[in-house]
């Protein structure tokens, strides 16, 4: 979003060098009308970076920010099966149900963690397909953006 705010800037700033260029071409007295334009610019502008300012730095997104992050049971679900992939004996053969599958339990605990109970069929070292249900507690931290798993339980 900075980046906009800044292209919108930059736009803003050769429109009204481009206005102030013409003005200043076609009529002898423009000092009046170049004031103003500048004017409304430095408006626009004041405006623009003010709102942006105050949207970036308000509660309300951050707690929208923490929803996300912190809500969104599909991804949880996902880096459930990476985790539980790195303890298989053939993870390349692993075969997962879908997050709305039945078998498959998905539980915030409201601060970024989450309880996933679900199964997976893989080979196991005989190379015979075998279903294992794994219960997982895994959690998001924000600041570093990295997901870790505190218990894994594979039967």
């Amino acid at each position: 979003m900075t980046f906009l705010m800044i292209l919108f800037t930059v736009a803003v700033g050769v429109a009204v060098y481009i206005i102030c260029s013409v003005m200043a071409a076609n009529s002898s007295p423009a000092e009046g009308k170049i004031r103003f334009t500048l004017a409304i610019a430095a408006v626009v502008l004041i405006g623009g970076w003010s709102w942006f300012y105050s949207w970036k730095h308000s509660p309300q997104r951050e707690i929208e920010a923490q929803m996300k992050d912190c809500g969104n049971t599909t991804m949880a679900f996902v880096m459930s099966q990476n985790f539980v992939k790195q303890r298989l004996k053939s993870p390349a053969t692993a075969q997962f149900p879908y997050v709305n599958d039945q078998g498959v339990d998905v539980v915030p605990d409201g601060k970024c963690g989450f309880q996933v109970s679900a199964y997976v069929d893989s080979q196991n070292g005989f190379g015979a397909l075998i279903r294992s249900s794994y219960r997982a507690s895994i959690s998001y931290d924000r600041a570093t953006k990295l997901w870790r798993v505190s218990d894994l339980n594979i039967q």
